[in-house]
């Protein structure tokens, strides 16, 4: 099913660079859109649970608790 849509609010400079990447990677701006939606929706299906650790690098492992120190030491 296809439905034609006209849409506001739009930033200029963001959709040329969508519709610039669309182009160069071949896909035709109604799929590329497509692509974006479904991401867009499927991201907020994710929970807070499902989110892994990962390394901000050497010399960060005890950067949580030094933002602690620094926000709620008097």
């Amino acid at each position: 099913m296809e439905t034609q849509i006209t849409v506001r609010n739009v930033d200029t400079e963001i959709f040329r660079e969508f519709k610039s990447d669309a182009t160069r990677r071949g896909i035709v701006l109604g799929a590329a859109l497509n692509l974006a939606m479904e991401k867009f929706m499927s991201s907020k299906k994710k929970n807070f649970m499902s989110l892994k650790p990962f390394s901000w690098g050497k010399g960060t492992e005890h950067l949580s608790k030094e933002v602690d120190e620094i926000l709620y030491t008097p």
